[in-house]
């Protein structure tokens, strides 16, 4: 009987969380140059780590239909121009970063769970995305060109955002949170991982097309706007989101006890 009720609460709540993804996708991304910056990614990883590895990827399947769908109707014209090349690989790679970014929440967090060395893993990923984060602003945004006054607030701006950033994983940092906030990083590295592995190695002429309107090369190109418009900010969003997400994990988890 216990098993029975699990199973039912486990549907009904994925049924919800994928209702919260679909509507978060198609209402509430953020539109930065060809990309769409997504905010899904924080309800897949709170199914993902509490329901599972199974109903985790099931979240994620439905985050992938939605952006190819959102794609195939010019929604995403990023997307569009990645369907207009090939279409079946296009749905593959689509179906495939969502699957990912639901099923490697829930495992990296299972491995993580209690474990000493998830709050030192933590600081560590953390520095990684602030080095590429900073790499990734010099490069889209010519600080050489800007006045004396503006590199100082420039400057400023950039180091109290990492404080800010440093002092929500400061606050963090305890066995038990550090593998929520670890699932959390995981979801955006293999949602936009996958799509730039997928578009060197099966669209290289679209990334060439899209560099070549910056006026860079592809390298650069990735680096300063798929890696900074679209990973840092969901990145970012995940990692802001995460202490939500424990807390309410931890809620649901009492009471289904």
């Amino acid at each position: 009987m216990h098993k029975t009720r699990d199973r039912l609460f486990k549907l009904v709540m994925t049924a919800l969380l994928g209702a919260l993804v679909v509507i978060l996708q198609l209402f509430f991304q953020i539109k930065i140059g060809p990309f769409n910056m997504t905010l899904a990614l924080v309800p897949i990883v709170f199914g993902s780590v509490t329901l599972g590895a199974g109903y985790g990827t099931a979240l994620g399947l439905v985050f992938g239909v939605i952006a190819s769908v959102m794609s195939i109707s010019g929604l995403d014209l990023g997307g569009y121009a990645v369907f207009e090349a090939n279409a079946a690989i296009a749905w593959i790679l689509c179906l495939t970063k969502g699957a990912m970014a639901g099923l490697l929440p829930a495992l990296v967090h299972k491995a993580f769970k209690n474990k000493k060395a998830a709050p030192w893993i933590l600081f560590g990923s953390s520095g990684v995305f602030l080095f590429l984060a900073g790499f990734a602003v010099c490069k889209l945004l010519p600080l050489w060109e800007l006045p004396k006054w503006g590199k100082i607030i420039a400057v400023v701006v950039a180091a109290l955002i990492a404080a800010a950033y440093l002092l929500v994983i400061h606050l963090a940092i305890t066995k038990e949170s550090s593998p929520v906030y670890l699932a959390s990083m995981v979801a955006p590295v293999a949602n936009t991982g996958i799509f730039i592995a997928g578009m060197f190695i099966f669209f290289r002429s679209v990334l060439d097309t899209w560099a070549s309107a910056q006026g860079s090369n592809v390298f650069i190109f990735v680096i300063s706007m798929i890696v900074f418009a679209n990973f840092t900010l969901e990145f970012a969003v995940s990692v802001l989101f995460a202490p939500a997400v424990a807390a309410a994990a931890k809620v649901m988890n009492k009471r289904r006890r």
